[in-house]
């Protein structure tokens, strides 16, 4: 009887030493470090919102651009835009739309977390802004085809959202300041796109 509860007990603590040894997996797990310098290009899509005296004369309406981005390091980089916006015209009697063409650079900030791939950024940009509309005529008087290119300012807040290892979501949302000969004109302008990095 005492032999029978001496080799039970032989049996239960040596299963308990098997059970509390090391396990090693196979599998060997790696993560891909983020190397910079950084290029990546993004398609943007959104609305423009015309502010001020450029609001009493045009409504919203779509923009398009290209942003192309290179980020020196986790924090700091640089980005140039191309974009296209399309403001119909308030005047009643068929005004054309007015369009601007954009083509702006600057920095951009990245405040960023250890553990997250996703950001938040800040940025400001110079640069052109050309404004164009086709000859027109309003109750028998022709209007000429206006057009005009004029340096301008722009600057907001943004953020990336990581979609995977490649690629992201770009979100802004801008105010631009264009000098021109009689004033400025203004417009706020959100945009959403898909960021690829190469």
């Amino acid at each position: 009887m005492k032999t029978q509860k001496l080799t039970l007990l032989s049996v239960l603590v040596l299963m308990i030493l098997i059970s509390t040894g090391n396990v090693n997996s196979q599998t060997i797990y790696t993560t891909k470090k983020t190397t910079f310098p950084q290029w990546s290009v993004s398609g943007l899509g959104g609305v423009s919102f015309p502010v001020g005296n450029f609001g009493e004369k045009y409504k919203s309406g779509p923009t398009f651009g290209i942003d192309l981005s290179y980020k020196v390091n986790r924090e700091v980089g640089f980005f140039g835009k191309f974009g296209y916006s399309i403001f119909p015209n308030k005047i009643i009697g068929g005004a054309p739309d007015g369009k601007y063409l954009e083509y702006t650079v600057g920095p951009r900030y990245y405040f960023t977390s250890k553990n997250l791939k996703s950001s938040l950024f800040l940025e400001a940009g110079v640069g052109g802004y050309s404004f164009m509309q086709p000859a027109y005529t309003v109750n028998e008087v022709a209007v000429a085809e206006y057009q005009t290119t004029n340096f301008g300012l722009n600057a907001g807040i943004g953020g990336v959202l990581n979609l995977g290892r490649d690629v992201d979501m770009l979100f802004k949302a801008k105010y631009h300041n264009i000098l021109t000969p009689d004033g400025s004109s203004s417009f706020i302008e959100p945009v959403l796109g898909i960021d690829i990095r190469f």
